[in-house]
């Protein structure tokens, strides 16, 4: 059946000209957070540019006349619902470090594209000039043509691109730069192509659906030939288990996901294979058997990775990782139930439970999706609450509590850190102290923190060794990151002198006691330079061992035993790692 769409020649430039405002308006906001120095936290970011590439593509993949009133209004509201969804986001990353804004930002535009797929259906039902089709069948379609399309838009995109780098080069050949200059450093311009190129597919996939039902075509009988494998993966398995035990899978802390995946993926190709223009499998009576064995017993592998997901839970208690998983198995629970009454039952009731199986799914998961970005289901809320509980109860130790867990969690996690800055039994290792107070340190804080100046007076210089100068500090800034254990405490570091080439000029070597490293500077024409380093001090080693071995005189160089190789005056660096590692 030919779904193509009538679309007039004014909607369709509508449509390319939405696709540029969009790339438009997202240039002009990236201008002005730069203009106006404004945080990655910034509204416009995370309210302005969601809501309008949202507003955009439901646009482009459902519009049919833009005197559609009805269709305004519902934009209308998609545009406040994704706003408001942004201010809570801004509330939970407000006070975060730019990556792990920039994190959340990029799970929030994951989750939009999700709910733009499942809300989709439902908008080109309204908005449909005709719709003689059963819903089941129209929401099977559309959601083909939608992800379809949504592909296709990435694949012309970087077809694009690849076009205008090749264009770009060759004229680089011959000394023209201009157009790289203009594809590749220029924003506006970018901005709007990527608008444009994704907004003509749009319009390519909704008016020749024809060519992109033969994509489906393809892919229908390649899901028919993959079902089989899948169900008799199931089978076996599930025959298996009893005999290996279900602590065997217990151990594993990736079981509830292997399940999930399993079971997850049986029901989309059975979706896919079985769709609603099929009233049977189309397999020989043996094969469509265990196609309906394995959906009988597909419930049994959602329960099972609901227990193993339990199992985690009690053991290590909620993380926002594991309530996404959970949310996630209740989805494949309530679907895999579905495929199995429809198979138990018979007659109308099987055809009316499968026309409402997929629609009612994919509602679940839009509110489950819609509810992640709330303050109602919050899964950095509830998994910094839960951590947090099992330290204050005592479940876990100060040394167990997790600094990376709380650090991803946005502004709920911030706000247990700086609580624990409070805590006496946290603080008490200073390890545990620094990592804290590093995380909770903003940029601006960190670079005060450790500049050449705070390096030079928290040093400790070996006895006998000399002053270095000022351009030593200045140089040594741009490995900050390696050094800022050093200000930690007093002593922390060490600096000596030593010739570690023998060329008679001694070279910096810090030894860090926090760190337990060493780092080797050695002087260059162009000034000092990072030399070499080693990961690993001496067990036991403390800073007036140190000292006292250097007064002794007992800090001596050894030449390796094992030599490199020379090959007609070309050096070849030879590695004895592993002979090392066996002496």
């Amino acid at each position: 059946m030919d779904h193509a769409e009538g679309l007039s020649p004014a909607t369709r430039a509508g449509i390319i000209v939405v696709g540029a405002l969009q790339g438009l308006i997202c240039y002009f906001v990236t201008w002005y957070m730069a203009w106006a120095s404004l945080p990655v936290d910034t509204v416009w970011l995370v309210c302005v540019v969601p809501a309008t590439v949202v507003v955009s593509t439901a646009m482009s993949l459902s519009v049919t006349s833009f005197r559609q009133t009805s269709m305004w209004l519902v934009l209308l509201v998609m545009a406040a619902t994704v706003a408001g969804m942004g201010v809570w986001l801004k509330w939970r990353i407000q006070g975060v470090d730019r990556w792990n804004a920039q994190d959340a930002l990029t799970l929030f535009g994951v989750h939009l594209l999700l709910m733009s797929l499942l809300i989709l259906p439902w908008l080109q039902r309204r908005l449909a000039v005709t719709s003689q089709d059963a819903f089941d069948v129209w929401f099977h379609d559309k959601n083909w043509l939608n992800v379809l399309t949504i592909l296709l838009i990435f694949l012309s995109n970087g077809l694009f691109w690849l076009v205008l780098y090749l264009w770009a080069e060759l004229f680089e050949l011959v000394g023209i730069d201009a157009f790289h200059t203009l594809f590749f450093k220029t924003d506006w311009f970018i901005a709007v192509a990527i608008g444009v190129v994704s907004a003509c597919t749009a319009v390519l996939a909704r008016t020749q659906a024809r060519r992109v039902q033969a994509l489906q075509n393809l892919l229908t009988p390649i899901a028919t030939g993959l079902l089989p494998l899948v169900t008799v993966l199931s089978l076996i398995f599930i025959a298996v288990l009893p005999f290996v035990g279900f602590e065997a899978i217990s151990r594993r802390t990736s079981v509830a996901g292997l399940l999930v995946g399993l079971v997850l993926l049986l029901l989309v190709l059975v979706t896919v294979v079985w769709h609603p223009r099929r009233e049977t499998l189309p397999y020989f009576s043996p094969l469509r058997a265990l196609v309906r064995v394995a959906l009988l017993i597909s419930p049994v592998y959602a329960l099972l990775a609901v227990w193993a997901l339990w199992l985690r839970v009690g053991q290590h208690g909620w993380s926002p990782e594991r309530v996404c998983a959970a949310l996630i198995t209740a989805i494949v629970l309530v679907w895999a139930s579905g495929f199995c009454i429809s198979v138990i039952v018979s007659g109308r009731t099987t055809r009316r439970i499968r026309r409402s199986l997929a629609p009612a799914v994919g509602l679940l998961s839009l509110a489950i999706l819609f509810l992640l970005n709330t303050p109602l289901l919050d899964p950095w809320r509830i998994g910094v609450a839960s951590h947090m509980a099992r330290y204050q109860e005592g479940k876990i130790n100060a040394e167990q509590v997790s600094l990376y867990m709380l650090s991803h969690s946005g502004r709920q996690g911030r706000e247990a850190m700086v609580s624990l800055q409070q805590d006496p039994a946290f603080i008490a290792d200073a390890a545990r102290k620094r990592a804290l107070d590093g995380l909770l340190a903003d940029e601006k804080a960190k670079a005060q923190l450790v500049n050449a100046a705070t390096l030079e007076k928290a040093i400790q210089l070996a006895p006998g060794m000399s002053p270095p100068d000022k351009a030593f500090w200045q140089a040594i800034m741009k490995y900050q990151y390696r050094l800022e254990t050093c200000v930690d405490e007093k002593g922390g570091c060490v600096l000596m002198a030593q010739d570690l080439n023998n060329d008679g000029i001694p070279e910096a070597v810090l030894y860090q006691f926090i760190d337990r490293g060493i780092i080797v500077f050695t002087h260059s024409p162009g000034g000092w330079i990072w030399a070499g380093d080693a990961v690993k001090m001496p067990e036991g080693l403390t800073r007036e061992e140190l000292n006292r071995a250097a007064e002794q005189g007992n800090i001596r160089t050894v030449v390796k035993p094992w030599a490199d190789i020379s090959l007609s005056g070309e050096r070849v660096d030879m590695n004895y790692d592993r002979l090392e590692n066996l002496q």
